[in-house]
């Protein structure tokens, strides 16, 4: 697996991270792949998700307030839907540590020193360890794409927040995110399993999973405790809009599109009847 995190505009290489050998310049590619996404975006109106090149299989990921691009390639014994669960903790990773701090001084960040990611190898360096461990072990493979899924998920119900509700509405259900948070650090489960306390909630990053190690604990229990954060959250954005309302806010944030587009990898996982009915349902 190869990694690469690119300013989406110029191809610049922020970070390059190789576990493959491959016989090709760093810069070079990168500029094609930004080129090929650019291309596809302009053409076709929309970006690459995935794609077979080359022999290998390559997946992308576009975080478009921050220009950047993310792409991951990898030989085709890994499936597409996972290689692009992966490449999505890496990218929420980055994101919280470099850009969701910093977001009107982001542009400024990186430009003439890119050295000042370099410390973030490090931490692709324990994903990919993880990772390793779990080609191995096929419940925890198939943890690590349930936990992308998850991740997925809450951003798309942080974008209802952040996009559709008043300032007011927005500060009220953020109150309760905390407050809910606060009690569910407290609690005797998350004590037991230390694990579950790597779940975090702040108004500038959502919330987010991606630092838990399934390695490290029980997957059933932290399984259950993300389904019922979900649930909550859903819950709680039902109260404040209405059902009818939130409902077109769900249409207007892709999250049905979002559903339909992984059916197999859902279904896979048995959770494409769990999220359907959670977020249609009154």
């Amino acid at each position: 697996m190869n990694i690469w995190i690119l300013d989406s505009e110029s191809g610049i290489t922020l970070l390059y991270k190789a576990y493959m050998d491959l016989p090709i310049d760093e810069d070079l590619i990168s500029g094609l792949l930004a080129a090929l996404n650019q291309f596809t975006t302009y053409e076709l109106k929309e970006g690459i998700e995935s794609i077979e090149m080359g022999g290998l299989r390559w997946a992308y990921l576009e975080e478009k307030d921050a220009n950047l691009l993310f792409v991951a390639t990898s030989e085709k014994n890994i499936s597409s839907n996972m290689l692009k669960a992966r490449l999505n903790i890496i990218m929420q990773s980055f994101i919280e540590q470099f850009v969701s701090e910093n977001k009107d001084e982001w542009k400024n960040v990186w430009k003439g020193n890119t050295e000042h990611f370099s410390s973030f190898k490090d931490t692709i360096d324990e994903y990919y360890s993880q990772w390793l461990t779990a080609e191995n072990i096929s419940t925890i493979a198939e943890y690590f794409d349930i936990l992308g899924v998850f991740q997925q998920i809450l951003n798309l119900l942080i974008n209802v927040i952040e996009g559709h509700f008043t300032t007011e509405k927005k500060g009220n259900i953020y109150d309760q995110i905390e407050s809910m948070f606060n009690n569910y650090l407290n609690h005797k489960y998350v004590q037991n399993n230390p694990e579950l306390s790597k779940i975090s909630f702040s108004r500038t990053s959502g919330i987010n999973i991606i630092n838990i190690n399934p390695a490290n604990c029980d997957m059933i229990v932290v399984e259950k405790q993300v389904i019922n954060l979900i649930s909550r959250l859903v819950s709680k954005i039902k109260q404040e809009e209405g059902y009818y309302v939130t409902l077109h806010n769900f249409i207007e944030e892709n999250i049905f599109e979002y559903l339909i587009s992984n059916l197999k990898l859902l279904s896979e996982l048995n959770l494409f009847k769990f999220l359907l009915q959670l977020f249609l349902l009154k």
